[in-house]
């Protein structure tokens, strides 16, 4: 029978003993400054007689139990971009968890160690544990959060709990070694080491790493002097202890590792896109070639820098700065024929697999094959070459040529090219030579403008970009044009009218709607947003208080009507009577059951309006994060007159008592910066 290793089971080793912690040493609780003197636990029979940190050593007692606990600790960023080694951010697909680990004791009775997580589905609750130390080691401390994490989760299976149970600590104690050699280094360079690692079972998918807090001040609240430490787990460190999270990595400081002496150090940007095109214009300027190496596929390329011309940015509007050459695909086997048969297997499956994608086959024009393999960025020929833009460094204005003082950073000035224009030389002619004809001046074809066909109310509403044929919601991209160079509409033509028509309604309704809220505030006597509010609600009671009536009415007269009696014929009747009464009896009863199953059916319609105005009033209405989050204006006007409960003339009768209370007989709040003095009786 299989036995599931609990944090209950551990033991410590005899010769476990502390050590303080020295000002080289790696410590994961923020607040170092200062040594928090211990205090006895709420367990203990007599208080220690040691005051000093470093003389004390009760971490280990054969004959005493000390109570911790480990509790769950939710945290949530708002950044929305949550990749790379953002990932552990992402609470949809996945969900973290970071051990929080304790190297000093705390100013508290009870030592709690916490797990944060961003998922809030588990439980806040803490979990209570026994130690014979008084301070626990790090594996004692994370098998104890890795019993809490296993009680309270609801995915992994308690058979296979075994495994991953001892598989995690490993992993955790490993990842810890890691932070804490990269975290002591004094190294000038840039290297990353994770703080977590991936961990999936099934689709579930899981980030187990050590807790190491941001640290980065930051103001809370709208009061600049309000400052607190950021405490969301870091997902990498950094030499000389740089680590951050992802809403304070902008303050990260970085090296510049460059091979080439003539290039400046710019480690004191202020930003590091500041940092980055600062490098990038740097490599651009001293032409950089770096050649690339692939042991896996057997191949090698150079890339470089390239800027992108001003003028391209001033005439078609494309606003990147700099864009990556790639070129000079060179294969470099291995000399191993088995390994030079893998590599050109990988190669082949790369380039299979993308075109694939692309649904090309392999007798596609070789011109696609080019155009997909630029998108993917994949060298597959001798002779190809491409430039990829990079899209996170871009221009601030469109159709503008730049200009430096704009920017923080250095960018790229081009500078014109001169071109030698050839000298006419008239022909020398006699006079008995025939006069040459005249040279026709061919005139490309131009769209001409037709404003006399343009009417008054469409002037003001021009827009200043070009408009091109599909409608006002179906205009074409930028680069569409560019590629089909398309022509834009000629001012007074249908199709330009036709867009100006659209605009020109658009513009209509906007006006009536702003005029709409402006009467609404005048007729209720407040703002134009909180008259609109009003007015609404105003309609949307009396719609629902009619429906309701109409319901009520309705179902009122159902349960008014009464099935028809026909009274009992006595005596001798003829047949031809006795069958015309019955006909018209079944006549009867049929025009009854028609008109209840009309009623029926009209008492239901009105039944689910009903049902329907409660579903609205409840969404925009009644619910906090409808009503006052996204509706500020629902917030009731200030009312500085009005009584309150205690001197409200209606309880009297209640209290038995008569309270005096005085009137204020000002009619309006207005009136107020009129009269000299408030009348009162």
């Amino acid at each position: 029978m299989s036995y599931f290793p609990r944090a209950d089971d551990f033991v410590l080793a005899p010769g476990y003993d502390y050590t303080p912690a020295g000002p080289d040493d790696f410590v994961f609780n923020h607040d170092t400054s200062q040594t928090v003197p211990p205090t006895e636990d709420s367990l203990s029979d007599t208080p220690s007689s040691h005051n000093d940190f470093d003389d004390i050593r009760p971490f280990s007692s054969p004959n005493k139990n000390y109570i911790f606990s480990t509790k769950y600790e939710k945290f949530h960023v708002t950044p929305h971009h949550r990749a790379g080694y953002n990932k552990i951010y992402n609470f949809r697909r996945s969900k973290s968890f970071f051990f929080e680990l304790v190297d000093h004791l705390p100013d508290t009775n009870q030592l709690q160690v916490k797990i944060y997580t961003n998922d809030y589905h588990m439980s806040s609750n803490p979990i209570n544990h026994d130690s014979t130390s008084r301070l626990p080691n790090f594996k004692f401390q994370i098998s104890k959060q890795l019993t809490h994490f296993f009680l309270t989760q609801k995915v992994i299976p308690r058979r296979l709990q075994e495994k991953f149970f001892t598989h995690i600590r490993k992993k955790l104690l490993e990842r810890l070694d890691f932070i804490r050699s990269r975290a002591q280094k004094k190294d000038k360079n840039n290297h990353m080491t994770k703080t977590f690692f991936n961990f999936s079972y099934k689709k579930y998918r899981f980030y187990f790493g050590i807790y190491l807090p941001c640290n980065h001040t930051h103001t809370v609240g709208l009061l600049p002097n309000t400052i607190a430490t950021c405490s969301i787990p870091v997902p990498f460190t950094m030499s000389h202890h740089r680590h951050a999270c992802i809403i304070h990595h902008k303050n990260l400081v970085l090296y510049s590792i460059s091979k080439d002496n003539k290039i400046p150090d710019f480690s004191r940007c202020k930003t590091f896109k500041d940092f980055h095109a600062s490098r990038l214009y740097n490599r651009w300027t001293k032409k950089k070639l770096h050649q690339n190496f692939s042991n896996r596929l057997g191949i090698s390329f150079t890339t470089s820098y390239h800027a992108y011309n001003t003028n391209v940015v001033a005439t078609k509007g494309l606003d990147f700065i700099y864009g990556k050459s790639y070129g000079n695909l060179q294969f470099t086997p291995s000399s191993s024929p088995n390994v030079k048969k893998r590599q050109e297997a990988r190669f082949n499956a790369l380039v299979r697999h993308t075109f694939h994608n692309a649904k090309l086959d392999d007798n596609a024009l070789t011109d696609d094959k080019l155009h997909v393999a630029r998108r993917h960025k994949l060298l597959f020929q001798k002779n190809q070459s491409f430039i990829t833009p990079i899209k996170h460094l871009r221009y601030k204005k469109k159709f503008v040529i730049p200009s430096k003082e704009h920017y923080t950073f250095p960018i790229p000035v081009h500078k014109p090219r001169t071109v030698s224009v050839p000298i006419l030389v008239e022909p020398i002619c006699n006079d008995s030579s025939v006069a040459p004809k005249p040279i026709e001046n061919v005139i490309s074809p131009v769209n001409i403008n037709h404003w006399e066909n343009v009417p008054e109310h469409y002037i003001p509403l021009i827009p200043p970009y070009a408009i091109y044929e599909g409608g006002r919601l179906n205009q074409p991209s930028r680069m569409k044009v560019w590629k089909k160079k398309l022509q834009p509409l000629a001012v007074g033509s249908d199709g330009w009218l036709a867009f100006m028509k659209e605009i020109y309604d658009d513009h209509i309704s906007t006006t009536k709607y702003e005029q709409g809220k402006i009467d609404a505030g005048i007729q209720w006597d407040t703002t134009p947003d909180q008259g609109e509010y009003r007015k609404d609600l105003c309609d949307l009671i009396i719609e629902v208080t009619n429906t309701k009536h109409d319901y009520e009415m309705k179902l009122l007269e159902i349960s008014s009507v009464v099935t028809p009696e026909f009274p009992i014929l006595s005596g001798p009747i003829k047949n031809s009577k006795r069958k015309k009464r019955e006909k018209r009896q079944v006549q009867i009863l049929r025009e009854f059951e028609r008109k209840k199953q009309e009623d029926t059916e009209i008492l239901e319609d009105l039944r689910s309006q009903v049902l329907n105005y409660d579903d609205i009033f409840y969404m925009n209405y009644y619910r906090n994060e409808f009503s006052l989050a996204y509706q500020p204006c629902a917030i009731m006007d200030d009312r500085p007159f009005k009584r309150s409960a205690s001197n409200n003339g209606n309880l009297d009768t209640h209290y038995g008592y008569h309270i005096d209370k005085k009137v204020c007989l000002v009619s309006a709040s207005k009136d107020l910066g009129n009269s000299s003095s408030t009348r009162t009786t």
